[in-house]
């Protein structure tokens, strides 16, 4: 064999050599591999929720307290009047609702230095609203509630067409159904608007002209001693029918509390930085929240601000990355 085609032979077997050597071994990557596989990994951040006593609870750092803006409160003892928790709901008042009509075809035109009043807006009796045409201006005949807005300045109306809908909820009436055990109707009723510090009480009217529409119990209208916001008909209220007796426990805030899947849960700190969730009863409002007990007690310290940012923070820690709805 000629020295140049052995010399070609030898080159040929020192590559092959050298790519052996050069190639990684099994489990082994180069790095260009372990960076593009690195890259594809989804980012999974460490959870905080963690699991002691038989209980989930929330741990967050110093930092991230500061960042939520969480704040904490000790509970402390609360009584309220007690009673029956009945059903009931706002009613319109046909006698308390007037239409503003176009008293002649023309023009709507707001009244000078006024904006034409929007949805929700109280306006006091015998504000001036507006002008079509030449006519005279219109004038608000009740003081009470915008609830609807049909028709915009500028635009050309008809006589006799509706502007504006008002509604005095200064004192709202509502419709308690009344169950056949709790004896014949007293005169006088406490109701607990969502929201409101403090009871409403409420005096009998009369007899309702239809029954309930959920539980078909025959209904009785009584007439709320204020107004509240969100007081619009349709809206439900709990009714309290006072038993003489005091219900007692500890006050837990409205701001302590968040609703999820239909129930209200508070947290509650179990040691420096943990935060378990827990279930409060709202068979008993009070003012400015709800009245509980156990698992609940005096001394005990919850969650005031940040109350949503802890829910959020243990239900991540259930999604799983890449997770498909329904899986």
């Amino acid at each position: 064999m000629k020295p140049r085609v052995l010399l070609i032979l030898l080159g040929i077997l020192v590559l092959l050599g050298l790519g052996i050597v050069l190639r990684p071994g099994p489990g082994e990557r180069d790095e260009g591999e372990m960076e593009e596989a690195d890259a594809d990994d989804p980012i999974v951040a460490p959870s905080r929720v963690v699991t002691r006593d038989g209980e989930a609870r929330v741990v967050l750092d110093t930092a991230e307290t500061r960042r939520i803006g969480l704040e904490t409160a000790a509970l402390a003892p609360a009584a309220a009047e007690s009673g029956r928790r009945l059903s009931a709901r706002v009613v319109p008042e046909p006698e308390r609702t007037v239409t503003v009509r176009a008293p002649v075809a023309g023009r709507l035109m707001a009244a000078e230095g006024r904006a034409w009043p929007a949805l929700g807006q109280r306006l006091a009796a015998g504000t001036t609203i507006a002008r079509v045409s030449d006519a005279q201006p219109l004038v608000v005949p009740i003081g009470g509630v915008v609830t609807r807005v049909a028709a915009r300045p500028g635009e050309i109306v008809e006589a006799g067409q509706a502007l504006l809908e008002l509604a005095d909820n200064a004192r709202p009436v509502v419709s308690v159904a009344w169950p056949s055990d709790a004896g014949t109707p007293r005169s006088r009723l406490l109701l607990r608007p969502a929201g409101v510090e403090r009871g409403i009480d409420a005096t009998l009217i009369g007899p309702a002209s239809e029954a309930d529409p959920l539980t078909r119990l025959p209904t009785y209208l009584y007439r709320a001693a204020g107004r509240w916001a969100g007081a619009v008909p349709g809206t439900p209220v709990p009714a309290i029918l006072p038993d003489g007796s005091k219900a007692e426990g500890v006050l837990i805030p409205n701001r302590a509390v968040v609703q999820w899947e239909g129930f209200a849960w508070a947290y509650v700190q179990r040691a420096p930085g943990e935060f378990a969730r827990l279930r409060v009863p709202t068979t008993q409002p009070a003012e400015g929240g709800w009245i509980a007990g156990e698992p609940l007690a005096l001394g005990d310290t919850i969650v005031v601000t940040g109350v949503q940012e802890l829910l959020s923070e243990e239900f991540r820690a259930r999604v799983s990355v890449g997770e498909e709805s329904g899986e």
